[in-house]
């Protein structure tokens, strides 16, 4: 087992995941060094194509809160995200949370 993984039946299959890639919200690289890591299939876990491994980052940037959201919106970083389930885009409001 690679430091930072999990047993398969300890994983949470994830709802939903955010339509930007990890590194737009600073979360950690992989242990490789590989910072176009994707968002995993699994709750709190990134996935590596270049390890070919789900992990746990170090610490996952402005998610780990709290996050300024009109700061973060001058930037270029939205928190709309996908429902994988059915592909729904639920886009993010900052008053009412996600529509």
């Amino acid at each position: 087992m690679v430091l930072g993984s999990t047993p398969l039946n300890e994983r949470v299959k994830r709802r939903h995941c955010f339509v930007q890639p990890p590194k737009i919200f600073e979360v950690a690289p992989c242990a490789c060094g590989n910072v176009d890591t994707q968002w995993s299939e699994f709750e709190k876990h990134l996935w590596c194509d270049k390890c070919q491994l789900d992990f746990i980052p170090d610490h996952f940037g402005i998610l780990d809160g709290p996050i300024p959201i009109n700061l973060a919106y001058s930037l270029g970083i939205r928190f709309d995200r996908v429902v994988i389930e059915t592909g729904k885009l639920e886009k993010f409001n900052e008053v009412t949370g996600w529509d």
